[in-house]
């Protein structure tokens, strides 16, 4: 039988969700406009309502609570706090305060995320990801951001799979704006770098100023990516120029700048990479499937050896101290989600055990939300959500990771079940 598996006795076991997807009532963002549009999302689903956690947040806290969760990733909704440029909220952020103050009367630690894909309508209409001074006005958005809620808060993330925001709205046209130009996701891409770059710089300074600690980095999204078939020279090619561009820019560079307290790693999946001229839309390439492999609802490859395989190649290049900010599964009826989460906590353990410097885990998600360009069709959460009637039901595997998270350690039994 397999040994226990143990974590530290300050590792953060916790949950992440992010504004756009699970507030609602915020009608200023780019994706309410975006969502409205005939065909751009699964089912016509908006974002209207979401999980109306803006009005239940106080009960989406005691979830996690009784979980025995002892962390949460939450975001920072841009256009709810600044509707109009240049004009501050001070009603919304005196509701994020409340909601900050709500985890930590919970013992539960946040970890603010302050740019999570979705722009104010006010930016979007002047260029969104495109414009000159997105560096600037996300600078003093994070600034703002850190004066009026850094005393609750530690740990920040500048801005969420920065790579996935590009591609997905400059070049795969399926988020806002709907673009498919390889040139726009290049300038999109190193205007998001400038972006973090000076948001870091300003938030360190406005923690400073205010006497607040504060640790700050990306949330990377990293694939495995590898040639379909290694002996076709293409495929070989064209897998080494996608991990360049998707996985390695970006990343390489805010290791580069020291831009960052720790490194925050989002994990899904495996690509295999077919070269394919038919399709320039999508880069010039196909994405595939191991033959075989088992894949959640979404058809993702449920790949876990490739958390601990992206662990051993970039904790060593960044250097700073390891979350994993997301990792999860499209699994409706929680087939799959139990042994998910254990393969892939399993590898956050070993990764410990071989002296790489894990600070927490942070499932995607806590509960089922507006899932993009999916609508409400994917089920990510460890909590299901009627959206009906907006009741949160706990699936089993939520009491699985709760187990766990109390026990600081995956027992033999568990292993052997659902992780081998």
């Amino acid at each position: 039988m397999s040994a226990e598996l143990g974590f530290p006795e300050d590792f953060l076991f916790g949950t992440a969700t992010s504004a756009t997807q699970v507030e609602g009532h915020c009608e200023d963002t780019d994706w309410s406009a975006f969502a409205r549009e005939p065909g751009r999302v699964r089912g016509g689903a908006t974002p209207r309502i979401a999980c109306d956690h803006v009005h239940r947040f106080r009960e989406d806290v005691k979830l996690q609570q009784a979980l025995g969760l002892g962390a949460h990733r939450l975001s920072l909704e841009w256009a709810r706090v600044e509707p109009r440029a240049g004009e501050f909220d001070p009603a919304a952020w005196d509701h994020y305060r409340a909601v900050l103050g709500a985890h930590r009367d919970a013992g539960i630690v946040p970890m603010i995320t302050v740019h999570h894909f979705s722009l104010p309508r006010w930016l979007s209409a002047r260029g969104g990801l495109l414009h000159q001074d997105l560096p600037a006005l996300l600078a003093r958005f994070a600034e703002r951001a850190v004066e009026a809620l850094g005393d609750l808060c530690t740990l920040w993330i500048t801005i969420n799979e920065p790579n996935v925001l590009a591609a997905h709205g400059h070049l795969l046209g399926v988020w806002p704006p709907g673009h498919h130009s390889l040139l726009e996701m290049g300038r999109a891409l190193r205007n998001l770098l400038r972006a973090h770059e000076a948001m870091f710089r300003a938030m360190h300074d406005a923690a400073a100023r205010k006497g607040h600690a504060l640790q700050a980095g990306v949330a990377h999204h990293l694939r495995v990516l590898e040639p379909e078939a290694p002996g076709r020279a293409a495929d070989r090619v064209w897998t080494a120029l996608y991990g360049r561009v998707f996985n390695d820019w970006f990343t390489q560079a805010v290791c580069a700048q020291q831009t960052q307290d720790f490194f925050g790693l989002n994990y899904y999946t495996r690509d295999l990479v077919r070269f394919s001229p038919a399709h320039p839309g999508e880069g010039f390439m196909v994405r595939k499937v191991q033959p075989g492999a088992e894949v959640n609802d979404l058809g993702w490859e449920i790949y876990p050896e490739g958390l601990g395989r992206l662990l051993d190649v970039w904790a060593p290049r960044a250097g700073v101290p390891v979350y994993i900010t997301e990792n999860g599964i499209d699994d409706a009826d929680d087939d799959q989600r139990p042994r998910f989460l254990v393969r892939h906590l399993a590898e956050v353990a070993r990764a410990i055990r071989r002296g790489i410097d894990v600070r927490g885990y942070l499932h995607w998600s806590l509960m089922d939300n507006f899932e993009w360009a999916e609508g409400y069709a994917a089920r990510f959460g460890l909590v299901e959500v009627d959206y009906a009637t907006q009741e949160r039901r706990p699936r089993p595997s939520a009491a699985l990771y709760g187990r766990i998270a109390r026990a600081r350690a995956i027992d033999r039994e568990t292993l052997a079940a659902l992780g081998e």
